[in-house]
């Protein structure tokens, strides 16, 4: 069986707040055997979606391929509703040990939607969005898996830590000092966490933050506007859209800052890239916000874009977390989320939660924009629409997944509705499009 390691994603395994999902509707009635090849055609591109982990004695993870066929839920459009399963499944722990670690749900009436939830060990946004791709081609009879073969080929080899990117970024000799001794520290009083714990701290995670959604569009002609906006101003699409959310957020919660939290693809920037396969190449930023009620929307976006870039431009910022978090044992790394969100008591991880910004006062606004995609051209079918709910760090209040699909921006706003209401998730909306348009 092949095998590939887990290394920077080990956050993730302990994460109850990290599942992927995307939403596929297409105007097309498709049989049940149709969709069921497509799939399994898609796990011979895509070894991580028919995967499980696997522990060896040194606690190093595995992603382990199975050779299985995917279970894929059918169902029809009265009996359910894609935001109910949604809801139901993303609540329900993966069973790491057994895989898979994604699930596909097929609901069909006048149209065919599909529904793939995964978790983020697996995938970030461009990995499911590569296997989306994938299967729209599946399904137009236009795929020949023998030619992308062999699949693991596409996963780009994991040499030592040094050589994970094209240009080596080491870390200050404080910081490398500071994880050493967080590290001893642990490993004086190191704790086991068993698997029963873990889904024990899920579910009491799930009874306290319960993500409920907010899907909307900007049309293609208000779509431009915003394009223009952007080449007018010398702003990114994506500095807009974060700027406005980061703006709307904290004029409807009477805040005087926020912090913003962006997403950000580093595939490009590894030593072997991976091309269009599925896996975690992603890191994240995040800077805080302050809103001068007396400067106009697009004075205070050149704001909160000098702090984007300054992040994302220096090599040491955008991949600091990479490099940090490599730097911790991996059962450390694993206890992050359940001494910040659970009952874990242990001075240590609860410090690496503390240093990473993952607490519940910690409240954010987060953005991940998948760009601008393409999905006409079919000869069977036409793809009436795609929605990409991305995964939420459990300090968020608000994470907008944002996509592109001809010419229309789609986004779902996943919330916490323990501390949010949808009015005032549709107030912060309609602000940002105001903002926006």
């Amino acid at each position: 069986m092949i095998k590939f390691p887990v290394l920077g994603e080990r956050l993730y395994l302990r994460s109850p707040s990290i599942n992927v999902c995307f939403r596929l509707i297409i105007d097309k009635i498709f049989e049940k055997n149709e969709i069921e090849k497509a799939i399994e055609k898609i796990c011979t591109i895509h070894p991580f979606l028919n995967s499980f982990l696997e522990t060896d004695n040194k606690n190093g993870v595995w992603l382990v391929q199975k050779n299985e066929n995917i279970k894929i839920e059918f169902c029809k459009s009265n009996e359910s509703d894609w935001q109910a399963w949604y809801k139901e499944n993303d609540k329900t722990v993966f069973d790491f040990s057994k895989g898979p670690l994604v699930k596909f749900c097929v609901i069909t009436g006048v149209k065919t939607e599909i529904i793939i939830l995964g978790h983020h060990v697996i995938g970030d946004g461009v990995g499911y969005l590569n296997m989306v791709k994938d299967i729209l081609s599946a399904l137009d009879n236009k795929i020949d898996t023998s030619e992308r073969a062999p699949s693991a080929a596409q996963i780009p080899p994991f040499e030592d830590k040094d050589k994970y990117f094209k240009d080596t970024v080491l870390l200050d000799a404080g910081v490398d000092s500071y994880a050493e001794g967080l590290n001893s520290e642990w490993r004086k009083n190191r704790i086991g966490f068993s698997e029963k714990e873990y889904i024990d701290f899920f579910e009491h995670y799930r009874d306290v933050f319960s993500p409920a959604l907010y899907t909307a569009s900007v049309a293609a002609d208000d779509a431009g506007k915003i394009l223009e906006k952007s080449k007018a101003n010398g702003l990114t699409v994506n500095e807009l859209f974060a700027s406005a959310f980061s703006e709307a957020a904290m004029e409807k919660l009477n805040k005087n800052e926020i912090r913003l939290g962006i997403a950000a693809n580093i595939r490009g920037e590894l030593v072997s890239e991976p091309n269009n396969c599925m896996g975690n190449f992603v890191t994240g930023i995040s800077v805080k916000v302050n809103n001068n009620p007396s400067d106009d929307f697009i004075s205070n976006a050149k704001y909160v874009s000098v702090l984007l870039r300054e992040q994302l431009s220096n090599l040491k910022n955008r991949h600091l977390a990479v490099h940090f978090l490599g730097k911790f044992d991996n059962d450390l790394l694993e206890l992050i989320m359940p001494a910040a969100y659970g009952n874990l008591d242990h001075p240590v991880p609860k410090k690496l939660a503390e240093l990473i910004g993952e607490l519940p006062e910690n409240k954010a606004v987060g953005v991940s924009n998948l760009g601008r995609h393409n999905f006409s051209g079919f000869k069977d079918f036409k793809v009436l629409d795609i929605q990409f709910i991305c995964p939420a760090f459990p300090a968020n209040l608000i994470t907008a997944g944002i996509i592109t699909v001809n010419d229309k921006f789609n986004f779902c706003l996943r919330y916490n509705e323990a501390e949010l209401n949808a009015d005032v998730v549709q107030a912060i909306w309609e602000k940002a499009v105001k903002l926006l348009v």
